[in-house]
């Protein structure tokens, strides 16, 4: 449905990332909040790798609902405090957006709304 957009013109995609997608008129679109890492019972794992698989899991549940899929996000943006949490945020990313590469803005931040929260990801999807 969305179809990427790199020009030639620019620097390409510093990472695992399309610089855009057009998304064609009528298209449904979907926006999620800030999902975090934690589970439906409030545990929060320590580890910001497993707290990147369980947002990307809550992003997948909420995206189910009306029957998309990773395959219609066309944005992502991840907040990660703490550098030393930014490559672990990174591969669990490019393992679940796989080949699709949506456009994604990574921000370092400093906090989150609590102090056990490592990751927070939102996105908006198309299909």
């Amino acid at each position: 449905m969305s179809v990427p957009i790199n020009p030639k013109s620019i620097a390409p995609p510093a990472s695992h990332y399309n610089h855009g997608f057009y998304i064609p008129a009528g298209a449904a679109i979907m926006t999620l909040s800030g999902q975090l890492g934690e589970h439906a019972d409030g545990y929060c794992p320590e580890d910001a790798g497993e707290q990147a698989r369980i947002a990307w899991h809550n992003i997948k549940a909420i995206l189910a609902e009306k029957g998309f899929g990773v395959e219609n996000v066309v944005k992502v943006t991840s907040y990660i405090v703490g550098e030393e949490n930014i490559d672990p945020y990174v591969a669990v990313h490019r393992e679940i957006v796989g080949d699709h590469m949506p456009p994604w803005t990574l921000v370092a931040v400093p906090a989150l709304g609590r102090p056990q929260y490592k990751i927070e990801v939102d996105v908006m999807a198309a299909g």
